[in-house]
């Protein structure tokens, strides 16, 4: 029978790790969502706006693995080779995070200093990533100019739509 305080403590002590963890993964989906997105609105203007275009490519897309959708923005746009190899690290990055990370490093987990030294090599990661999913957010941006819009706007309007329905669920409830 296992020690409730040893529990404890090893769960106290990765605490930190898996927190840096689901960062790190939440990163790698915005990563890949924004890839997603841009090939998305990349199909909506090859369909010069049909109805569902944006929709469909969506489902397309999203079924797809990372390498398969930098490989689709290959396709849909010439990228330059500096810009391929930038996204490319990133995409290896992301796959070493979410393929295995915290399995091959399990060993490291049990030292105090190698755990630390885990979580930083694991943010140092997240941030490589994060940087990417800004230059596709930047190129997001310049599709979304046409419509007048930005990824700002969207959030903004996410969010206030967020604030009214959530708003009128705890009115109602009450």
């Amino acid at each position: 029978m296992s020690d409730p305080m040893a529990d404890d403590n090893v769960l106290d002590a990765l605490a930190p790790i898996f927190l840096e963890m689901g960062k790190a993964v939440y990163i790698c989906q915005n990563f890949e969502d924004s890839l997603c997105f841009m090939l998305s609105l990349m199909s909506h203007e090859t369909a010069e706006g049909e109805e569902g275009a944006f929709q469909a490519a969506w489902d397309f897309h999203s079924t797809k693995i990372l390498g398969n959708l930098l490989s689709a923005l290959r396709k849909q746009i010439e990228v330059s080779d500096d810009l391929d190899k930038y996204l490319s690290v990133g995409v290896k990055k992301r796959n070493e995070i979410v393929h295995g990370y915290l399995t091959r490093n399990a060993k490291r987990l049990y030292d105090p200093k190698e755990r630390l030294d885990v979580a930083r090599e694991l943010s140092e990661l997240k941030i490589e990533v994060k940087h990417r999913d800004i230059v596709v957010n930047k190129l997001i941006d310049a599709l979304l100019k046409k419509y007048g819009m930005s990824n700002a706007s969207l959030k903004r309007n996410a969010d206030e739509l967020w604030s009214s329905l959530n708003s009128q669920n705890t009115t109602s409830s009450h």
